[in-house]
């Protein structure tokens, strides 16, 4: 059975704008669900699920409003704004606890532009169960996204709803038909995940058996490949930047010497590389973000580079001081470049590291850098070194594609792959 310490509950707007029938966003089936919704959060807190609420809330202007539903909006009292603050709220036996995250979405699915899915792999979550309104629009989005993401999905049918009991019953059919699990309030209330199917885990062993067979008959001992041997290290120059000549010995027994740098001493940098040839993890020399908005916006900055005599778009980045933690580092070059901090409501889960650490130059110089996503919010001014000119600005999700098809100022290649994979 599935660990209910790797499973969250996802909560869907369920608020008055959508149950509250003088709304003109009201769901005719959403408000009698309520006690179900209620019954699913109260298993899943008491099995230890993490459990997430996700929530709707538009501009008091309409700025942000579906078009579709804009002038039903608009006529019927802007409900889930400021306009209408009672429509925010949600029944008091659905309100979050403390710690509880509470997430607002831009559009139908809760993994669109939002910080969702990152919360989730910080926590080692793998299963999410959904509940809320509405079935075919907002659940079934995000159980579409769910899978697409890889995690196990399940809904739990009797604790979402529809405009019509039609409508409920053929979008339940289509989730389970693509592997979705369909389940009761009750079933989890009582048995937890018992009902819910681990199939990416069940997917992820038999992929692993396969290669496992397939490796050994290939060959079970097979030996490394050859690389040239390191023989010594000269050091041209230092400063800065230290400048170093790699002589090596190429497989083939010849004498190969390779130019590289690097803003380590000769000593250090000695190490990083015998570190490396023998296949350990390196020192991290940087880090570098890619914060995150509570709106899903994302923060980059322009910042004059010297060595290109030109202002370059980047993420914020910088080296990390001494001993100081990679957490340290992140709230330190965030505060410096662009006066943003880390949510201080997202605690140790405002910042999420990749995997592994990468490299700037591969063809010049062994610095490592890693990267993280981080969730910020505004703090107050920058303060930059006296030398530095840096210039924070925001991009919303739907801005980064005419963004890159229009930007000609020069652009860190890091921060132009992850654009690109951000673009909507």
């Amino acid at each position: 059975m599935i660990d209910p310490q790797r499973a969250a509950l996802i909560l869907i707007d369920m608020q008055e704008g959508f149950i509250d029938t003088a709304s003109p966003l009201c769901i005719a089936g959403a408000a009698a669900t309520v006690p179900a919704c209620a019954r699913a959060l109260e298993g899943a807190r008491a099995h230890g699920m993490t459990v997430v609420h996700v929530r709707r809330q538009y501009a008091a202007d309409g700025s942000n409003v579906e078009a579709v539903r804009w002038e039903a909006w608009a006529e019927g009292g802007r409900p889930l704004s400021t306009a209408w603050p009672e429509s925010l709220g949600c029944p008091k036996e659905l309100a979050p606890l403390s710690g509880e995250p509470v997430i607002f979405k831009p559009s139908f699915s809760a993994f669109f532009g939002t910080e969702l899915a990152a919360l989730l792999r910080q926590k080692g979550i793998t299963t999410v169960v959904l509940a809320g309104t509405t079935t075919p629009n907002c659940v079934r989005s995000t159980a579409y996204d769910g899978l697409s993401l890889g995690f196990n999905v399940a809904v739990v049918r009797d604790a979402t709803s529809s405009r019509t009991p039609e409508v409920q019953e053929a979008n339940l059919a289509d989730m389970e038909f693509i592997g979705v699990s369909l389940i009761h309030a009750d079933e989890l209330a009582s048995g937890g995940l018992e009902y819910v199917r681990d199939t990416e885990d069940e997917v992820a062993r038999a992929v692993a058996l396969e290669r496992k067979i397939a490796g050994e008959e290939a060959d079970a001992a097979s030996a490394p490949e050859p690389v040239p041997h390191l023989d010594s290290i000269e050091t041209v120059s230092t400063g800065w930047i230290n400048k170093y000549l790699l002589h090596y010995i190429t497989v083939d027994g010849k004498p190969y010497t390779y130019e590289a740098a690097s803003r380590k001493g000769p000593e250090a940098f000695a190490a990083q590389l015998a570190h490396l040839g023998a296949g350990e993890a390196p020192r991290t020399d940087a880090v570098g973000m890619v914060p995150i908005l509570p709106d899903g916006s994302i923060l980059l900055i322009r910042e004059f580079r010297y060595p290109l005599n030109s202002w370059c778009i980047s993420f914020p980045a910088g080296l990390i001081d001494g001993d100081e933690s990679l957490r340290e580092a992140v709230a330190r070059e965030l505060a410096e470049e662009t006066g943003y901090r880390l949510r201080e409501d997202l605690g140790e889960e405002a910042v999420r590291v990749l995997p592994q650490t990468g490299f700037s130059s591969t063809g010049m110089s062994e610095e490592s850098v890693q990267v993280v996503y981080a969730f910020v919010e505004p703090a107050g001014e920058a303060r930059p070194e006296d030398a530095e000119l840096i210039r924070p600005f925001v991009l919303k999700r739907s801005e980064i594609r005419p963004f890159l098809e229009s930007n000609r100022t020069p652009i860190g290649t890091r921060a132009q792959l992850i654009l690109e994979s951000l673009a909507l």
